[in-house]
């Protein structure tokens, strides 16, 4: 049975606030349970002990805490501007949807402002600041030189893999891939000598491509002990 009295008050309490009182649920022990309507009509139940402590509606503390957390678009156009960035999007979702942008180059981009707070710039601008004289691998362009005239020698390439039983070389090889390539050892294209190709698996070759002065060492001394090969020791 609804106890008459104290309905009138809750619905009194919560009408003072704009909310409106669905029903009462007397539980026993001076418990009641109330279900309501807010003032933007989200239904929700709660109990009366945790209203009186302040408990409100969930959703809407939801909502208030994605709006303070919300980056308008005047925030992100100010962060673009002190960079040299011209922001090109008019309208803003959320920190997780891409935002469209210039860089001080010109580059047409986009990125999310989650990434751009963790130091995402232009893509592109990246790939031209790691290219040539400016990445860590650069060896004075010797990738661009052409090979020697016996690497168009599919015979004498078979001959390097047949020496090395078609395997690979490496001995710490992850084993993740069959296929196999002839590596320069002293990373000269034109220098197509037995004594300088050595058969690695594609992932062993990528490998060799940092560290080169250790790896050159390492495929000098695993040549040596299986084919008895001497080299000048001035590296």
């Amino acid at each position: 049975m609804r106890p008459t009295l104290v309905y009138s008050e809750i619905e009194n309490r919560l009408s003072k606030e704009n909310y409106f009182l669905l029903d009462v649920v007397y539980e026993g022990n001076r418990t009641y349970k109330i279900k309501y309507s807010c003032p933007y009509n989200h239904v929700s139940i709660v109990t009366w002990k945790n209203w009186i402590q302040g408990r409100r509606c969930r959703l809407c503390r939801l909502r208030n805490f994605a709006k303070s957390r919300r980056i308008s678009i005047s925030k992100i156009r100010y962060a673009l501007d002190n960079e040299g960035y011209e922001l090109l999007s008019v309208n803003y979702k959320n920190n997780r949807t891409p935002f469209k942008y210039k860089c001080p180059k010109g580059h047409i981009g986009s990125v999310t402002w989650v990434n751009w707070e963790h130091g995402v710039r232009c893509s592109v601008c990246k790939v031209i600041n790691m290219s040539g004289d400016k990445h860590h691998a650069w060896k004075g362009g010797i990738s661009c030189e052409p090979y020697c005239d016996a690497w168009a020698d599919k015979e004498y390439k078979k001959s390097i893999k047949e020496r090395d039983n078609y395997e690979c070389q490496n001995p710490d090889c992850r084993k993740t891939t069959d296929k196999l390539t002839i590596h320069h050892i002293d990373y000269n294209k034109k220098c197509c000598g037995p004594e300088n190709l050595i058969t690695l698996c594609r992932s062993c070759n990528g490998r060799a491509n940092f560290d080169r002065g250790w790896y050159t060492m390492w495929y000098r001394t695993i040549l040596n002990k299986k084919q008895g090969y001497l080299y000048d020791r001035k590296d």
